[in-house]
């Protein structure tokens, strides 16, 4: 067998399963009433009043700063995130292969086959 009749063998398969799939759906459609498969039907009701909001009300917060405590100052990034992972800039990165301060852990292979 090679893989041409491997392929028709096994699409024919699918071909046949998908086609009884479908002829069992539609026999079966025909066997239950629509309305006597929904005879328990789960709901919910909550007693929710809407509320009416303004559009001056709402541009009124967002417009409106937050007061701040005195001498409060912003924290300012000095160093990227990755410094405190342990993480070097690139910059440092290449400086520290000049000086062959990098610890190799495991083996690199730079093979091109």
């Amino acid at each position: 067998m090679n893989w041409l009749h491997f392929f028709l063998w096994v699409g024919g398969i699918y071909a046949l399963y998908y086609a009884a799939m479908i002829l069992f759906d539609v026999a079966g459609a025909r066997r239950v009433p629509a309305a006597g498969s929904q005879t328990h039907e789960l709901t919910f009701s909550e007693d929710v009043a809407p509320i009416h909001l303004s559009a001056d009300d709402t541009a009124a917060d967002v417009s409106t700063p937050k007061p701040q405590p005195a001498g409060y100052r912003p924290e300012r990034k000095q160093e990227p995130e990755m410094i405190g992972s342990g993480g070097v800039v690139i910059d440092s990165l290449f400086k520290l292969c000049k000086q062959e301060s990098v610890v190799y852990t495991r083996s690199v292979s730079f093979s091109y086959e």
